[in-house]
Parts: C-alpha cells; structure tokens; sequence
C-alpha cells in the first residue's frame, strides 16, 4: 500500500513536532518563538514536501529552517526587544520536564554551544547531522558539544566524567 504524500507528511509532523518544538522551546528560551518557529517550518516543510521528504534527513531541515527563522526575527517578551535569549528573563518553569537550574545554566552557555547542545539532546540529531544543519565542521560540533556538558555538569554541581570522556 502506498502512502499519500499528505499522509507521509502527517506522520513525518506527528513524530517529529516534539523533538523540534523542545530543541527549539531549549534554544529560544521563549514559548512563543519556539512554537512561532516550529510552526512556520513545518508549514514550509508542508509546502515543499516534495523535496523535503526525499531529504537525506528532513528533521534536520526542519530545525534549521526554524533555527533560521527564529534567528533572523527579533522577538518581544514582556514588552521589549530581545535579541539575544541569554539575556531574557528566565520564562517559568510550565513544561514537567523543566529543571530551573538547568534553564539557567543552558542559558549561560555561550551561543555557539547552546545552539549545538539543543539539537543534540532534544532535536535528536547526532553531532555529524547537527554540524550539517548548522554548516559548522563536525569536529566543531563534537568540541563544542562536549564542552557544553562539561560546563553543565560543573554548573550542576555533578562530577565530570571519568578521564574526560564526555559518555
């Protein structure tokens, strides 16, 4: 039996709306920007299709393309412009999943390691697919990512792991 394209699309949105909207919801820092941003790439998902289903990886396409928008917009939250989430205040805590402490210490982590530590744990992209997406080398990615955890783990208060072995 053969799958509608509008079908495929469908499930392609049912199992990978989650994973985005958390990777984004971790980055921005802001609820609004990341459903804003989900929202706008999986319409452009929807509205390529075609193309974005025969992509080597279309959830990768879908967070960058999101990752895109969000970037190139300012956002407001409570009445001013921010451009930087780093420098908003720290949204609550509505999410079950949200740890304060690891908000705060997410949002310290300079730009380029946030960016890279969000797609990795909550897009679900490996470190090769998050360089693709973010068009860095993948050995940037592999530094930057580890030393994001390691900043988080000092910041947590957790133990590094043994012999500088990130897992």
């Amino acid at each position: 039996m053969t799958i509608r394209p509008s079908e495929a699309f469908v499930l392609f949105y049912k199992n990978n709306t989650g994973p985005v909207f958390r990777a984004l919801l971790a980055g921005t820092l802001n609820r609004a920007a990341a459903e804003d941003a989900a929202a706008e790439a999986f319409a452009r998902a929807f509205a390529g299709w075609h193309t974005v289903a025969n992509h080597p990886n279309p959830r990768a396409w879908v967070l960058r393309v999101a990752w895109n928008y969000y970037q190139s917009s300012w956002r407001t939250w409570e009445g001013r412009w921010v451009a930087d989430p780093s420098a908003a205040p720290t949204p609550p805590a509505t999410e079950p999943w949200v740890d304060p402490d690891l908000v705060t210490a997410i949002r310290r982590l300079p730009p380029g390691q946030r960016e890279v530590l969000v797609l990795v744990a909550l897009g679900e992209l490996t470190p090769t697919e998050t360089a693709e997406v973010l068009g860095k080398a993948a050995s940037t990615v592999r530094g930057q990512l580890s030393r994001a955890r390691v900043a988080l783990r000092q910041a947590l208060g957790e133990a590094p792991s043994p012999e500088g072995h990130d897992d």
